[in-house]
């Protein structure tokens, strides 16, 4: 009791249930936060991708290929698919019992994945053929050419073969040539046929 007969009364406690809401609150913000953030960051990347060139659930059979690509021989292309994911395409060859020349046109596209874009694989091989030898071309078709280095060829078959490679996007593009002629072939013959062939093959592959 206080003087004058008034009851002491104890200042209320203090609890601790707004400093708990406060946290609770700060805490729905800072993860609201960072799932923003993390929208906007993480989201960007996937919707930024970069999409590829060419569709690797669309790649042209080589024989509706062939038939835009003048000069070739006129047998019927045997095909050969470019092998397993993340490879598709083919390799096909053109051959004629009247035609001492053989061509085989190669179109091989990469399908891109969560650890690396097609693009990436298209330059990982592109890089093969840049370690076996060969020269530059200076075709101006794609984002780079390359001559293969000379093969020498057995003397079963003597004459000439040479092999251009192309690489554009994700795709690898691949022309070559073998003259049977015999002693009268020369390697500027043997070219002259791949980069004839090179331009409309190059043109019969692109995408609509």
């Amino acid at each position: 009791m206080q003087p004058g007969g008034q009851p002491r009364y104890a200042p209320p406690k203090k609890t601790s249930t707004g400093l708990i809401i406060a946290i609770v609150a700060a805490s729905v913000l800072v993860f609201a936060g960072i799932g923003v953030g993390a929208f906007f960051v993480f989201g960007r990347s996937e919707t930024n991708a970069a999409p590829e060139k060419y569709a690797a659930d669309k790649v042209p059979a080589c024989a509706s290929v062939a038939q835009r690509v003048p000069g070739l021989p006129a047998g019927r292309p045997m095909e050969l698919p470019a092998g397993v994911t993340p490879k598709y395409g083919w390799s096909c060859s053109l051959t004629d019992i009247e035609d001492p020349r053989a061509v085989y046109l190669d179109f091989i596209v990469f399908a891109g994945s969560s650890r690396a874009s097609g693009a990436d694989g298209a330059r990982k091989e592109f890089a093969t053929f840049a370690e076996s030898g060969g020269e530059h071309s200076t075709i101006g078709i794609g984002e780079e050419a390359r001559w293969s280095a000379v093969t020498p060829i057995g003397a079963v078959r003597p004459g000439v073969q040479c092999e251009l490679h192309i690489r554009d996007g994700n795709a690898v593009l691949g022309i070559g040539a073998f003259d049977a002629m015999g002693p009268g072939s020369s390697m500027e013959e043997c070219r002259a046929t791949v980069e004839a062939a090179a331009k409309p093959f190059f043109d019969a592959v692109q995408p609509a």
